[in-house]
């Protein structure tokens, strides 16, 4: 059973269940027509990049939300998409701006104010006055920043062109320099109610969304949210921000807070051939560093290709617990092709990723999407298994009572005990006799026997060190070779004297 709260929304939409309790966050739109600083006002209210900015027009696409606090006050600021975008690769037709329409002229039904981004420098365009004439319908409270005013001259010139408007005052502003944002955000205080809920509490675990362009990432979020919360088109790399939208899931009676994490798809190096492709590979890794757990999006009908295999090696590098998702199933329906099969294959050619459980999906039809939910509570509830050192040493002193490793140079290994000391992912210190006695293949042993142990099917990786102990055999030995090097040592020194003298000796005879 899923619920679903939109992160940038105090109202859900739902299927099949009670709706469940959305923090009461007032929730604060930028809008405006691309390349007017909206992403830049939005990244200087937070005090953090969040959003991609860049010069280019048409960067934001989705809308970016994020919790904020200013004068007292504690909102969801909602970044949206330029309304008009143009875009090279789409040959001069709106693929995204309907799509952009939409989501804006939906969020703003929801908004408790806007504000709207102007640019001093350009002044007042056709597109400005559609805009307002939008605004005018939403009946919002619209507050009117005129971005880029890097001088009076140009605050002045904004206060008398863009009056006419009817949304008064204007608030000059330069967001590259933070100039003007108090008077903005002030008139944006005395607009929002004070008190609602706390975002950060219902976070709960997070949940990235990660694999190549065009394997159907945001198809997934959607069909998990039952909304198209985020764009969705055939034109690679559509998504460019890391975009957290919250969901909760039902578990019995119990409300599970997860936080969805959509990213842009990760390209070859050799590809990102632009500043923006480099900006959005940086969210997405970050993405990964910063989540709970990971959601490895394949394509069913090209599984595990040489760059599924790097951003697997990304996830295990960051040592992140990941569920692989084969999406697309319905293109494989028809062509004699098993479930079995393609996770087969897909083992085969990830075999490091072993750990990692494989669920069959079609995000377009819905298909097994339960089986992919009921995987995603287990991770979670594997995440907070901790291992008592007790149940921990007694499972480790019966392993090796039935499976002893060989001995390495006439040294039998001995583990003199193990301790848990860090979740998620499971973090085991072992203290052994000789750590040059413990083999690579052991270890990967007993990493495998605690996995099924403990975690089984839970996709986490295990984090096995071992280190010498100190203070038994290991100091014994090192006090003895430190005190033949120094018998070795004084031996040698006064042997060098007993020459020196004998050639002094000898020279006196002479």
């Amino acid at each position: 059973m899923i619920r679903n709260v939109c992160a940038d929304s105090v109202s859900s939409t739902e299927s099949n269940s009670t709706p469940a309790s959305a923090p009461e966050l007032p929730v604060v739109v930028i809008v405006g027509r691309p390349n007017v600083g909206k992403s830049a006002l939005f990244n200087r209210i937070l005090g953090r990049r969040v959003a991609i900015v860049h010069e280019q027009s048409g960067v934001t696409r989705d809308r970016v939300a994020a919790p904020a606090r200013f004068r007292g006050r504690q909102v969801m600021l909602v970044d949206t998409g330029g309304l008009g975008v143009r875009l090279r690769e789409t040959h001069g037709l709106d693929v995204f701006d309907g799509l952009i329409r939409d989501q804006v002229a939906r969020i703003v039904e929801e908004a408790t104010a806007v504000v709207w981004v102007v640019d001093c420098q350009t002044g007042l365009t056709p597109q400005d006055e559609e805009i307002a004439a939008f605004l005018r319908e939403s009946r919002r409270p619209v507050f009117l920043a005129a971005n880029k005013a890097d001088n009076e001259s140009l605050a002045e010139a904004a206060e008398g062109e863009f009056s006419p408007l009817g949304f008064e005052p204007v608030y000059p502003v330069t967001c590259s320099h933070n100039q003007g944002l108090g008077e903005l955000l002030a008139g944006l205080a005395a607009a929002v109610p004070a008190g609602g809920g706390d975002i950060g509490a219902t976070e709960g675990l997070k949940l990235a969304v990660v694999g190549r362009p065009n394997v159907g990432k945001s198809s997934l979020v959607n069909r998990l949210l039952g909304d198209e919360r985020v764009i969705v088109s055939e034109v690679a790399g559509t998504t460019r921000d890391a975009i957290d939208v919250p969901l909760v899931l039902t578990d019995g009676e119990e409300n599970v807070h997860v936080t969805l994490i959509d990213t842009a798809g990760l390209r070859r190096r050799r590809q990102v051939d632009t500043v923006v492709d480099f900006f959005s590979m940086s969210r997405t890794e970050g993405a990964i560093r910063r989540s709970d757990a990971v959601l490895f999006l394949l394509d069913a009908t090209a599984p595990a290709t040489a760059q599924d295999r790097r951003i697997a090696r990304l996830i295990q590098d960051a040592r992140k617990p990941c569920i692989v998702v084969a999406n697309k199933w319905d293109l494989l329906t028809g062509t004699g092709t098993r479930q079995r099969e393609l996770q087969q294959t897909i083992r085969e050619r990830m075999p490091f990723m072993a750990h990692a459980p494989i669920v069959v999906v079609c995000a377009a039809s819905g298909y097994n999407l339960d089986a992919l939910l009921d995987r995603v509570l287990a991770v979670r509830e594997q995440m907070s298994v901790r291992i008592p050192t007790g149940v921990l040493n007694q499972f480790l002193q019966d392993t090796l009572a039935r499976t002893p490793p060989s001995a390495v140079g006439g040294k039998r290994l001995k583990i003199l005990y193990g301790t848990m000391v860090a979740h998620p992912p499971p973090h085991i210190v072992l203290f052994v006799n000789e750590r040059k006695a413990f083999q690579s293949h052991y270890l990967q042993f007993l990493e495998n026997r605690i996995r099924e142990a403990f975690f089984p099917e839970a996709g986490l990786p295990i984090r096995l060190d071992v280190r010498q102990r100190q203070g038994t055999g290991g100091d014994r030995v090192g006090a003895r070779r430190a005190a033949a090097g120094a018998r070795q040592r004084q031996q040698a020194q006064t042997e060098a004297r007993k020459r020196h003298s004998a050639r002094r000796k000898g020279w006196r005879k002479r």
